[in-house]
């Protein structure tokens, strides 16, 4: 039995310890950073509470179509004496006390209410809006910082090839100046390339740090908790041109831009407020119901002679009525809201065009930039498979001792500058490329 039981305490701490290892190696790919972005980011979880709060609010103003109910009660005592019409003094010491219910419901308000609850509702679907554009920036930030980290390993993959090569060719130097074959000059300046490989590889490897920090930053992830991401990706292919018109991506991001559906929202808020502006110029009908009954004992001739109960239920009484306001003159006061209304309109007309203008002239730029991309990476690819051919000659001439060291370093730092401008010239249409497809769709396609 105690052998079972350290059999179960042994199983369940391997499992624990194994789950904590699968935990700090769980490897991240780019829609599971956006996640966990979304999730853990406290500006988007304040701004969603807000989104709650007007709810909540919405609820409080479609209340207000139904009746009220209070309840009332007071005391009084009053005592002193009093003057009649007569000029006789007496004694007014008594005892008094009032109960009953109320109730008041609005029968006619041209609308008013159903006008100022629609929109209300519109304001807060526009605020949903502004919680959309916050996920929007939010999911950008990740994609661009989780391409980054991707960027910079490529990126140090060269320098890394790079000082091997660099170390590799010290050794050669190494054995060929103890042979005596070799030069302290060529040793020299073999250590120097090493130990300047050397420096590019710590900056690169630091550069990585950083670009995943800053990715931990966005994801809300604590700086000391492992961390991967998926680094394997597609085959790359050169990115092609959309087949889709200028005109087509337009008016799908017109579609997609949460921007501009939070201006058409307030633009019929607006149009619902004026209704409700409007109201204000008809009358109105409020229905009222009163019941209650009032006890009242002279003190003077002994208090208690007059039963509480005897007399609340003879002094019951039932009151129902009806107001009805008729506006006769509110000093422009509705002629000059329904004036600042229409202001308003125009000026969210206004931002809607500007809206549309803003969104157009980015989607200009980013196939600009997408179609440059397009062409610079071609001509990145073509520079590096000839660079790459010079440094193979570059190789071959240096060890026939027909060029020195130094003419193969520079050959060796031209490749790596070749093969690093490649790498960013890659990410960065792939970047564009994912933006298009995102603001035209919201699917990220990657």
């Amino acid at each position: 039995m105690i052998v079972l039981f350290r059999y179960i305490l042994l199983t369940l701490g391997i499992t624990c310890i194994t789950g904590k290892v699968l935990f700090a190696q769980q490897t991240f790919d780019l829609h599971q950073c956006i996640a966990v972005a979304l999730e853990k980011n406290i500006t988007l979880d304040k701004a969603k509470l807000v989104l709650e709060d007007k709810n909540l609010d919405i609820k409080n103003y479609k209340n207000e179509r139904l009746p009220n109910l209070n309840g009332f009660t007071n005391l009084y005592n009053n005592f002193g004496q009093s003057q009649d019409i007569f000029g006789n003094n007496a004694r007014n010491d008594n005892f008094n006390s009032t109960l009953g219910l109320s109730s008041s419901y609005s029968i006619l308000n041209n609308g008013k209410l159903k006008n100022f609850i629609k929109k209300s509702e519109r304001e807060m679907e526009a605020s949903g809006q502004d919680l959309a554009l916050l996920k929007r920036e939010i999911t950008l930030k990740t994609i661009q910082a989780y391409l980054n980290v991707l960027l910079q390993k490529e990126i140090c993959k060269s320098v890394d090839t790079a000082l091997f090569f660099a170390e590799s060719q010290l050794v050669k130097v190494q054995k060929s100046t103890d042979l005596g074959a070799t030069s302290l000059t060529i040793l020299y300046e073999a250590k120097a390339n090493y130990e300047r490989e050397n420096e590019k590889n710590r900056q690169a490897h630091y550069t990585i740090d950083k670009a995943i920090l800053e990715l931990k930053q966005i994801m809300a992830i604590e700086p000391d908790q492992n961390f991967e991401i998926n680094t394997e990706t597609k085959a790359f292919s050169p990115l092609q041109q959309s087949s889709s018109e200028s005109s087509d991506l337009y008016s799908s991001y017109l579609k997609q831009h949460p921007a501009l559906k939070k201006y058409a929202l307030l633009s019929e808020a607006l149009q619902f407020d004026q209704k409700a502006i409007k109201a204000q110029l008809y009358p109105t009908i409020d229905a009222s119901l009163t019941l209650g009954s009032f006890y009242f004992n002279n003190l003077t001739t002994g208090f208690g002679r007059l039963p509480l109960f005897n007399q609340l239920q003879n002094n019951f009484s039932q009151q129902i009525g009806l107001t009805i306001n008729v506006p006769i003159f509110n000093k422009n006061t509705v002629k000059t809201a329904v004036q600042k209304n229409k202001i308003q309109q125009a000026e969210n007309a206004k931002q809607i065009q500007l809206e549309q203008l803003t969104i157009k002239q980015e989607l200009t730029k980013q196939l600009l930039d997408l179609d440059n991309y397009q062409k610079q990476y071609k001509l990145a690819t073509n520079v590096l498979e000839v660079t790459k051919k010079a440094f193979d000659l570059s190789l071959k001439s240096y060890e026939a001792g027909r060029i020195s060291i130094y003419d193969l370093n520079t050959s060796r730092s031209n490749l790596l500058t070749t093969e690093s401008e490649l790498i960013q010239t890659k990410y960065n249409m792939l970047f564009t490329q994912i933006l298009i497809h995102y603001l035209s769709t919201g699917d990220i396609k990657f």
